[in-house]
């Protein structure tokens, strides 16, 4: 193997292992992952309920939840999986929103919490991704 290969095989190893990597989510916890192009977080929210039209404890629409914490994506929000559990179901129903500024196409959105522990939203896009890798795969931010 030539010195060359050598480096670039040591230069991949090492850029691999400082990509900052999203973990799961805490164990019990749901996590809504968001980003926007413009990387304006300021006053966006989530409002959170569960099924039938129950909102969480201390979220309303003029006091939505805000993000949990930052990450190479964006923001996030978690919250308790226990929360959105009806039976055997837990229908995570939300909306991110800044004030009357909705989206995803300022539609009621909804993933089942069972089944995906978290999602990816980009802004602007209606979709509901379940990998950041999904998520950024057609999306370019424009300068």
């Amino acid at each position: 193997m030539s010195f060359r290969s050598t480096l670039l095989k040591a230069v991949a190893v090492i850029g691999l292992a400082l990509t900052p990597v999203i973990a799961a989510p805490p164990e019990g916890k749901i996590e809504i992952n968001y980003h926007r192009c413009d990387g304006i977080y300021a006053k966006w929210g989530v409002h959170l309920w569960k099924s039938p039209n129950m909102p969480l404890p201390d979220i309303e629409w003029p006091n939505p939840m805000m993000p949990t914490g930052t990450n190479d994506f964006g923001v996030f929000w978690h919250a308790d999986l226990e929360e959105f559990k009806t039976g055997s179901k837990a229908q995570v129903n939300y909306i991110i929103h800044k004030g009357d500024i909705k989206e995803q196409g300022a539609k009621d959105m909804a993933f089942d919490g069972n089944g995906h522990k978290a999602i990816w939203v980009v802004n602007n896009d209606r979709a509901i991704y379940f990998s950041k890798e999904e998520a950024m795969k057609d999306h370019v931010c424009k300068k």
